[in-house]
């Protein structure tokens, strides 16, 4: 009997359908006080937060650049360009990597605006809640930006525990400097009460009225409302800095006077600058949370071993793969990521096939050992080290970045050799870009593809977060112990035949 040729990729399997709308227990959905209401991702619309602060009607009137700004307010000046930037959608990361002036200040200043800058978008609930019963009529329209510095001077004063009389002062001479010169009346007003009343109103809010309403309904309705408390707890915490490092785990601990977390992970308390710790600059570590190290270690790479590495930059699972001896070829769709991707690579003195195209439609030239798929999701695991993530994304965005990550995996697996294996990764605290994805691809398999169990040896400190099924989900806040790390998902994947 003539034996039928095997499919190359997987996309000619008759493809399941996702059930996008469809919300999903993970084993049995724990009990929450929302647990007799479905979460609905695409469909609820009644869970659609509206943009904060959104981008005004026309473009804001911009100050005059020449004119001279009092020493104290030029950090502050940068913390509202920034602001405006994320809220007309610029990523946080790279509104603070682009702008012009913050390289200018000192070490300490461009803290100052990581600090503040990330402390308002964290509590911006809080903070926008404290603000309401003390300005009647918020500014809108080509005024809307006027909100932020309002923010700005409530988080110095109530979170920062900035002096009063600078941060009133700051805040409405920031004002005048920025165009809203006759919102400086309303500006002394609110700062003035916020130093008379601001404490006893934000006792009165809570770390949940900093998630937009769909997440907080997702995560209680998947999570429980206790273990959605104590993520977005966590959350408002300022992180550690994680780092992967390439050589004797126990020199560089003592050097960079860090404690080891898990395989080549270290940790230490740092709000500076990374590249000016001993290290850096030689190339012998590099930026990576230790959970997010965690996919790449799990793909069990050896010397020799053909690999792909999809959705590749910045570069940290890359470096991994590198490390491990694998031989790399490492895909990007934007050509400004991969070239921070070569840029990285060349510091760390490794080198790998940098590939610039797009995952879903790349074929390789022969069959590969294994693949990383560290796939595009919504983040929101990460919104500790990234809290722009609270403003940006809504209920709509999960629908659109499933079946983005249901083109990249149905197409990779038709890359592997018989035997080979795939670790697919989100950071999502989303089950929809998780558990589901996985069990559509299971389900559409035929047999060929299964879930390749990850056991409590490979998972180390993260045994405490595998599944049933063998797939890890982990979630920030049952890592307490250890200062938290981002939320993931990872299953991996074996091709049978």
């Amino acid at each position: 009997m003539h034996k039928q040729k095997k499919p190359t990729t997987l996309s000619r399997l008759d493809r399941p359908v996702l059930r996008l709308s469809k919300a999903k227990t993970v084993g049995e959905a724990r009990t929450s006080s929302n647990a007799n209401t479905k979460f609905n991702a695409k469909n609820d619309k009644k869970t659609l937060p509206k943009r904060r602060n959104g981008a005004p009607d026309r473009k804001q009137n911009k100050f005059d650049a020449k004119k001279p700004l009092p020493t104290n307010l030029t950090s502050r000046r940068i913390i509202f360009e920034i602001l405006v930037a994320v809220d007309e959608g610029i990523l946080l990361d790279k509104a603070l990597a682009v702008h012009k002036n913050l390289q200018k200040l000192d070490d300490r200043d461009r803290r100052f605006v990581r600090l503040l800058a990330t402390t308002t978008l964290r509590h911006r609930g809080q903070l926008e809640k404290v603000l309401a019963p003390l300005v009647a009529r918020r500014p809108f329209g080509a005024q809307a930006n006027a909100n932020l510095i309002l923010l700005m001077g409530a988080a110095q004063l109530l979170l920062l525990k900035t002096g009063a009389h600078a941060a009133v002062n700051s805040t409405v001479e920031l004002m005048r400097q920025t165009g809203f010169d006759r919102l400086c009346g309303l500006a002394n007003a609110v700062m003035r009460r916020l130093t008379r009343e601001g404490e006893e109103l934000f006792a009165d809010t809570n770390a949940l009225d900093n998630l937009p309403e769909w997440l907080r309904q997702s995560w209680q309705y998947y999570w429980g409302k206790a273990v959605t408390i104590a993520i977005a707890d966590l959350a408002m915490l300022p992180p550690p800095l994680d780092i992967s490092v390439k050589g004797n785990v126990t020199v560089w601990a003592k050097r960079l006077k860090a404690r080891h977390i898990a395989g080549n992970s270290l940790r230490r308390d740092f709000d500076g600058d990374p590249s000016l710790l001993a290290g850096f600059e030689e190339g012998t570590w590099w930026v990576q949370d230790a959970a997010a190290a965690l996919p790449a270690q799990l793909l069990n790479v050896t010397a020799g071993q053909t690999v792909i590495d999809l959705c590749a930059a910045p570069g940290g699972k890359t470096a991994q793969l590198i490390s491990a001896g694998g031989i790399v070829t490492a895909i990007d769709n934007n050509r400004k990521r991969l070239d921070r991707l070569r840029r990285n690579l060349k510091r760390l003195h490794f080198s790998a096939n940098l590939v610039l195209g797009d995952g879903a439609d790349y074929c390789p030239s022969a069959p590969v050992d294994a693949i990383l798929v560290d796939a595009p999701c919504s983040a929101t695991g990460t919104i500790r080290r990234r809290p722009d993530i609270l403003n940006k994304r809504v209920a709509e965005d999960i629908s659109a970045l499933q079946q983005l990550q249901w083109r990249l995996v149905a197409n990779a697996l038709g890359w592997l050799r018989a035997g080979g294996r795939m670790v697919y990764a989100t950071c999502s605290l989303q089950p929809e870009e998780g558990e589901d994805i996985i069990s559509a691809i299971i389900d559409g398999a035929n047999g060929r593809y299964d879930i390749d169990p990850i056991t409590t040896d490979q998972a180390g400190i993260f045994t405490r977060s595998i599944t049933d099924n063998g797939c890890l989900r982990i979630l920030p806040n049952d890592y307490c112990d250890i200062g938290g790390v981002d939320g993931f998902f990872i299953a991996r994947l074996l091709a049978l035949d």
